[in-house]
């Protein structure tokens, strides 16, 4: 799953550094990071959120 979503942040970021090749390496990188860092907080957000309303 971690290098489907990094592939498409690569590729999302392939026109805009063709003449850079690491600035698109590490702007998928960190992109990759920023997207499973939402999803894991939204994950445990939502389980607290199901586990007070179950209160």
């Amino acid at each position: 799953m971690l290098a489907i979503v990094w592939g498409g942040c690569f590729l999302m970021t392939m026109p805009f550094g063709l003449s850079d090749l690491g600035f698109s390496l590490i702007f998928a990188t960190v992109l990759t990071a920023a997207i499973f860092l939402v999803a894991g907080v939204g994950i445990l957000f939502k389980r607290g959120w199901d586990a007070l309303k179950r209160r």
